[in-house]
């Protein structure tokens, strides 16, 4: 016999919560969906986690994951989380020097996407997901926006677009990075208009709002290195000071 989700919060989870950090961050990290949700009972959990802790659209990344009973990214000696260390390494290089293992993983462990840090980390779509070929949703619920992956793409990414350019046009940030250029679409919509060629393998444009948005490959794309998210965050620093 099939297992449901609680509709009803599994719905406001979608509607209601955006990623990690803070709105009044300078930086903003936006990605198309949050890894996870491999199984039902792991949704659950994040799902009943979400709502135990109050329900709010930002959570503190190191509070919910611990919440959750993933503690080795914030532990002693933390685990470098592959996705959050390239990005990290972009804010890092802003300062100068390419940074060491150790001053990411102390940054991760103390400043990564903090409730009052500078840093926010934002999804395009609300669900997590191992990989786009992975969708247990259609199986374990009967929102009819869930029957399929594809489905729900295109239901929900026109719903969370406005809900991000709302966000950032109220708090203005400085900057705000998107990785992945498989959904480069989605990213000039959000931009409102075309974004231009810079670096190799990076794309960016400056708005009237004074925000300045680039584009990266996703840190899990093949080849990428560590010495290109360096060189985007030394680009990021130049670009601001003009």
């Amino acid at each position: 016999m099939a297992e449901f989700f609680d509709d009803q919060l599994l719905h406001a989870f979608m509607h209601h919560f955006y990623g990690y950090g803070n709105y009044q961050a300078d930086y903003w990290f936006i990605g198309m969906e949050e890894g996870g949700g491999d199984t039902f009972d792991e949704v659950c959990k994040r799902l009943t986690t979400w709502d135990q802790r109050g329900r709010q659209e930002l959570e503190d990344v190191a509070e919910y994951h611990i919440a959750l009973g993933i503690t080795h990214p914030f532990a002693e000696k933390p685990k470098l989380q592959p996705t959050w260390a390239k990005l990290i390494r972009v804010l890092l290089s802003m300062e100068g020097e390419a940074p060491t293992k150790d001053e990411i993983r102390r940054y991760q462990q103390q400043q990564w996407a903090r409730r009052t840090g500078n840093v926010c980390l934002l999804e395009l779509l609300p669900l997590p997901s191992p990989s786009t070929s992975h969708w247990l949703y259609g199986q374990h619920s009967q929102l009819s926006d869930l029957i399929t992956r594809e489905h729900y793409r295109e239901r929900w990414s026109a719903l969370r677009i406005e809900g991000l350019r709302q966000r950032i046009t109220k708090h203005q940030p400085k900057a705000v990075i998107f990785y992945g250029f498989g959904y480069l679409p989605y990213w000039t919509t959000i931009v409102g208009a075309p974004l231009q060629p810079i670096l190799a393998g990076a794309m960016v444009a400056r708005q009237q709002d004074n925000c300045l948005y680039l584009v990266l490959k996703h840190p899990a794309a093949t080849g990428v290195t560590s010495e290109y998210f360096h060189e985007a965050g030394r680009y990021i620093r130049s670009a601001l000071v003009k």
